[in-house]
């Protein structure tokens, strides 16, 4: 199959969260398994300084924005014989630090930006003459790739049996605008509709895509059954409820190539099941490298997370007295809300030896807490699917979750009784259930036989790509049936 991925994100390019380890996971995986898989981003900065060969293709679009049309310049690189990019440049739009805005905010124009992105898509396709059996837009900033696929480009060659696959990973992002950025589009106001793009009066990137695509994939069996209610739908629930039966919750998977602690390329110390020895050896280097005075017979807890509001950071906070007065470490890595960056740092001064904090984020430091700490938090709020909780399974570090989105389904609540389980959980967002789901995991780490068989026991489980990619592959015949139904019908 010939597959076509639009991102606004993705390794080894450009990154900004866990969208780009996504994208490169999955795209990846549908190459190995013998698919042409194309990934098409904004030429950013990120992009321009990586440490592989682009080159430039010598084609030029002119893509219409409002009153103004603007070129966009077409760049491409070719990883392997079935994986390759394409990147849309216009360096007034994409030449920047960030991908979406700086620390005090997203960009003022990245409605301007990702509209201009979206059309650049199928006039790439008929410039090139590049044909595909399933276009797989992700999050708001492609939404209206496939609103300019079944609309403008619905006649277009290259465009018009081109079966939409639409991905949402966090319904909390919508790509929400003031109405007037409607003319960006160079659609007319009859589409400005509930029925397509109007949302409470505004426009709404996300709700264009999710009602032009075919078919509509989340990232867990879980989530998808969330989104379908008022809670965690972010007002788009009533769509969700009306396209229930082309909606697929898909499990993100594991590049562990990448994330494997027997060859992990940023550890001190290499482990695997049949030898932990390298996790205490990680255990100490995090010590070191954070100030703490904690003996290694003492359990460590960590995290490494975006600083806001849905990943349950309060809840920490309130907890951190007790933790310390229990004698536990506790080290953290994240940028954010400048509120938490704040907060942590004062936990952090206020219990130098015991806290630790560094604000930021490397990506080789994301890895030695995973494989250091011995304990890992993920309180939030809603999460989709999450992948630090996949990534802590193979490290043998134990979780401790909130039973929300991806991480109640992927993670079960560990039994002393059986020992079966993987880690544990708590289900409604109170500071004193977090302490409690965390004092069990406390009271197993005291056990170091129990301990240890756990640690074993999750580092043999498999969350890899290849079981994701055969997924998405089903998901990507039945949108490329119903699509050449409907032309049937049509014709």
């Amino acid at each position: 199959m010939r597959i076509l991925i639009v991102s606004p994100e993705a390794n080894p390019f450009a990154r900004a969260g866990a969208l780009a380890e996504v994208i490169y996971g999955l795209s990846k995986a549908l190459a190995q398994e013998g698919h042409q898989v194309t990934v098409v981003l904004p030429f950013y900065r990120q992009v321009k300084e990586s440490r592989y060969k682009i080159d430039r293709l010598g084609k030029t679009l002119s893509i219409p924005l409002s009153i103004r049309t603007l070129p966009a310049e077409i760049y491409g690189a070719w990883l392997t014989p079935q994986l390759n990019y394409y990147f849309i440049g216009q360096d007034s739009l994409f030449d920047r630090d960030g991908l979406y805005g700086t620390s005090y905010g997203d960009y003022q124009d990245n409605a301007e930006r990702f509209i201009f992105f979206s059309r650049a898509v199928p006039e790439l396709l008929r410039t090139l003459e590049l044909t595909y059996d399933v276009c797989n837009c992700h999050e708001w900033q492609t939404g209206m790739v496939p609103v300019y696929l079944r609309t403008l480009y619905r006649d277009t060659p290259y465009c018009q049996d081109l079966a939409i696959v639409y991905t949402v990973h966090n319904v909390g992002y919508q790509g929400i605008f003031w109405h007037y950025d409607m003319a960006l589009t160079g659609l007319g106001w009859e589409y400005f509709t509930p029925h397509l793009l109007e949302f409470y009066g505004k426009l709404n990137l996300e709700k264009g895509g999710l009602i032009s695509a075919d078919l509509i994939t989340t990232v867990s069996q879980r989530y998808r059954q969330e989104i379908l209610t008022p809670e965690f739908g972010f007002g788009l629930e009533g769509v969700f409820q009306e396209r229930q039966g082309d909606l697929y919750g898909i499990l993100n998977g594991v590049d562990y190539d990448t994330w494997d602690p027997a060859h992990d390329q940023y550890l001190p110390g290499r482990y695997d099941a049949a030898d932990l020895s390298g996790k205490e050896t990680c255990k100490r280097d995090l010590l070191e490298h954070f100030g703490l005075d904690l003996p290694l017979s003492r359990p460590l807890v960590g995290m490494t997370t975006r600083l806001n509001e849905r990943k349950g950071l309060d809840l920490v906070q309130a907890i951190m007295p007790q933790l310390v007065e229990a004698n536990v470490g506790f080290v953290l890595q994240g940028t954010g809300e400048e509120r938490y960056q704040y907060a942590f740092t004062e936990l952090h001064n206020r219990y130098p030896k015991a806290v630790g904090v560094e604000i930021g984020y490397t990506e080789a430091l994301a890895h030695r807490i995973i494989a250091g700490v011995d304990i890992f938090l993920m309180p939030s709020r809603y999460e989709p699917c999450g992948l630090d909780q996949l990534y802590c399974l193979r490290y043998g570090t134990i979780p401790v979750v909130r039973a929300v989105g991806g991480l109640d389904e992927t993670i079960q609540e560990y039994d002393p009784a059986t020992g079966q389980g993987s880690g544990f959980k708590f289900v409604n967002y109170d500071p004193q259930e977090l302490w409690a789901a965390l004092d069990r995991a406390l009271q197993l780490y005291a056990d170091a036989g129990a301990l240890d068989r756990l640690r074993r026991q999750i580092m043999a489980q498999e969350f890899s790509w290849q079981r994701a990619a055969s997924r998405y592959g089903e998901v990507f015949t039945k949108a490329r049936e119903k699509r050449q139904a409907q032309g049937q019908k049509a014709s």
